[in-house]
């Protein structure tokens, strides 16, 4: 039934019999296993890695949420804060105060002083209002946001507490109730809730949040309650993303834009009136009183309190909004 051995059919080695062939395979022609079969069958290979997959959090220590604190950080949005310094030179150096500044060097060099200190006594009483209405607008904001600072429920030490939700960290266990916001980008840990997304989104119906759903920052929970693992915090999460991409986009405003556009207009209409102007006076009179006439004509013909008009109703607008407990950060965006 077998086939006789011989020298020649000797393989160093092991040696497989097959019986149904009735030949020798060496062991080292006999076909290795597939990737795949190695993949099902080594446990080591069937082992998740670490990195792609998400940990859910059954609480942290007191001493663990300090540490995560100083590596990640407060979980507030960064805010970029101008100084009252260079609010105040803002206000000098936009179209209507440098026609000022241009009509107070013209009565400089013809040395009248008196006509040149009225001017610069009008451009600094402009540049005050305008920097106190625009920095009472900003305190008003900043109470109002002390006033209104969220808070969040973790599980710290074994039990939960309410805390400054500043001071969330990645890994945290909160718990997210209706009613409640979400104080960062969380994982549901089990069962399923209920959140408005509108402020992100828009979507006007609430989405349901099932375990392992991402629950993002900035949105409230409407129903259900369930324990959360919290995934990013601070600048790092989708709000902060969204917001630092709208902070970065130092384009106008559609208000500012049309308040530009009016200005840049009457500029050059007062501009081109006042050179025909003082031509014409030119060949009745000295150049001296021509130049005198023109610059007064040019100060009259600019509505210097424009902005400070604008700026000191949008700051009412602020004021009132503020009552109904709506932020105001960006004055222009009452109008838009």
């Amino acid at each position: 039934m077998f086939k006789k051995l011989n020298t020649d059919d000797v393989v160093t080695g092991e040696v497989e019999i097959n019986p149904m062939q009735q030949e020798i395979t060496p062991a080292s022609r006999v076909p290795e296993k597939t990737h795949a079969a190695k993949q099902i069958g080594d446990s080591e290979d069937n082992e998740p890695e670490a990195e792609g997959d998400f940990v859910f959090s059954h609480g942290l220590s007191s001493q663990e949420a300090k540490g995560l604190l100083e590596i990640h950080g407060r979980n507030e949005l960064p805010e970029k804060k101008i100084p009252k310094w260079y609010i105040f030179l803002s206000q000098l150096w936009q179209p209507m105060p440098i026609m000022i500044w241009i009509a107070a060097i013209i009565e400089l060099g013809i040395q009248n002083f008196l006509d040149m200190g009225i001017l610069l006594m009008i451009q600094f009483a402009n540049a005050s209002i305008g920097f106190y209405e625009i920095t009472k607008a900003g305190d008003a904001v900043a109470a109002l946001k002390k006033s209104l600072k969220p808070t969040a429920t973790v599980k710290r030490d074994g039990k939960f507490a309410v805390i400054d939700a500043a001071f969330v960290v990645p890994g945290d266990l909160v718990l997210l109730g209706s009613g409640s916001a979400i104080p960062a980008d969380c994982r549901v840990n089990e069962g399923e809730i209920e959140v408005d997304e509108a402020a992100l989104t828009g979507e006007s119906l609430p989405v349901t949040k099932f375990q392992g759903s991402s629950c993002k920052m900035g949105s409230t929970v409407v129903r259900g309650e369930v324990e959360g693992t919290v995934e990013f915090t601070g600048a790092n999460t989708f709000f902060g993303k969204t917001a630092a991409l709208l902070a970065g986009d130092g384009s106008a405003s559609n208000f500012q834009q049309l308040l530009i556009s009016i200005v840049m207009v009457l500029v050059v209409i007062s501009t081109l009136l006042c050179f025909i102007v003082f031509v014409y006076l030119c060949t009745l009179t000295s150049f001296s009183d021509a130049l005198s006439f023109t610059v007064v004509l040019m100060v009259a013909s600019i509505p210097i309190a424009i902005e400070i008009v604008t700026t000191t109703t949008l700051a009412l607008g602020s004021k009132e909004l503020s009552h109904d407990g709506a932020i105001v950060t960006r004055l222009a965006a009452i109008e838009d």
